[in-house]
């Protein structure tokens, strides 16, 4: 059998993608289902994979299979974020926004903290790689939580689930200024050395406006395309596919290109461009743009997890120690939980929705993408 799948392995790649997309397909009918969640689906049936000994792309292959691993997690997280922004249907009230502030700028920092000191006390990392594994490990993933976000435009938009789908759209980007600051502190002997000014004025506030800028400018200038003589939405045709991939593209591509944060544009620019669409003759093409976010991200995260199953199988599941296993066990369901629950008390509906908020602020592919990003530079 090894053998058979060895000698067809291209075949072997296509038919287990198509049947995962398959599968990908069948999500509105497990949504209520408590029990059967598809994306660890996927890792399992990537993991099961790797006992062909088929070949793999994995961090340990070298510079080149980390940038790779790099991009492809890029995009994905980027289109996740385009989705997210298109998701969320509640105009610009500021008491609406009150828990994801509280969970961006309470909860996200105060779980790096948290997490900095599990990796530099109890797993023996450094300084830099713990403040690394905290950045990584602390923002909500707009890709895995898709499952208890907002459903989209017109669609229920209760006060839990708009707070984890905007934490997830907001802290990716938000996140990164901590990810510099593992990098640079992998870069000098002594944190005396670290140039903090330059961390705060550059890394935390510049990059950061820079993104949300850039993210507004390009939510206003798509919708005045969509809206002029020669725009989709005036002449009716039917391009959301074209017009999201665009719109994300830009808005990351110039903010990177300025040294903003990228990923924090592509929410914003998704966000500016519903609400500049709101109450108009674009307000639907929109929402068919969040569909083809979807089904974009559908396809991209397909790949992904299996490819990530795959490598935990060939390799992770041979690495990890007890230690590894209890901090993670203390991230999911004490750090996360707790320190997430106590922010938004007050701030979001019930205990249950506040529980339900806490517990499913989960990593994924954003991680990927942090990891090897430092890697690579």
């Amino acid at each position: 059998m090894d053998q058979i799948i060895l000698e067809n392995k291209g075949a072997f790649y296509y038919s287990l993608i198509g049947l995962s997309l398959l599968l990908m397909s069948l999500r509105p009918a497990f949504k209520n289902k408590r029990f059967i969640n598809i994306p660890v689906l996927y890792i399992l049936v990537g993991a099961s994979a790797a006992q062909f000994d088929l070949p793999l792309l994995t961090p340990s292959g070298g510079d080149l299979a980390v940038v790779v691993i790099e991009r492809v997690s890029e995009i994905i997280v980027i289109i996740s974020l385009a989705g997210a922004g298109l998701a969320i249907d509640v105009g610009t009230n500021w008491r609406r926004w009150i828990p994801s502030w509280c969970l961006i700028g309470i909860a996200m920092p105060l779980t790096i903290t948290a997490i900095f000191f599990l990796g530099w006390q109890v797993a023996g990392l450094g300084i830099a790689a713990s403040v690394l594994l905290g950045a990584a490990l602390a923002p909500t993933d707009p890709v895995l939580a898709r499952a208890v976000q907002v459903g989209g435009p017109n669609k229920k938009q209760d006060g839990a689930r708009v707070a984890l789908t905007s934490e997830a759209g907001l802290n990716d980007g938000l996140a990164f200024p901590f990810v510099w600051l593992a990098i640079g502190l992998a870069g000098v002997v002594g944190i005396g050395e670290f140039d903090w000014t330059k961390w705060v004025l550059y890394d935390a506030l510049y990059r950061t406006a820079a993104g949300m800028l850039i993210g507004v400018g390009t939510g206003w200038f798509t919708t005045k395309v969509l809206f002029s003589p020669l725009g989709d939405a005036t002449n009716e045709r039917g391009n959301p596919v074209i017009v999201l991939l665009s719109a994300t593209f830009v808005a990351y591509g110039f903010a990177e290109f300025v040294h903003g944060y990228g990923f924090l544009s592509v929410f914003v620019a998704a966000r500016a461009g519903l609400v500049f669409a709101q109450n108009t003759s674009a307000e639907p093409y929109e929402h068919m743009a969040h569909n083809s976010a979807d089904q974009i991200e559908a396809v991209l995260m397909a790949i992904l997890l299996l490819w990530f199953g795959a490598y935990i199988g060939a390799e992770l599941w041979t690495q990890w120690t007890w230690t590894d296993l209890g901090i993670a066990l203390a991230i999911l369901f004490i750090i996360r939980p707790v320190i997430a629950y106590a922010s938004m008390v007050g701030t979001c509906g019930n205990w249950r929705d506040r529980l339900k908020v806490s517990f499913f602020g989960i990593r994924g592919m954003g991680s990927i993408f942090y990891i090897a990003c430092a890697e690579s530079r």
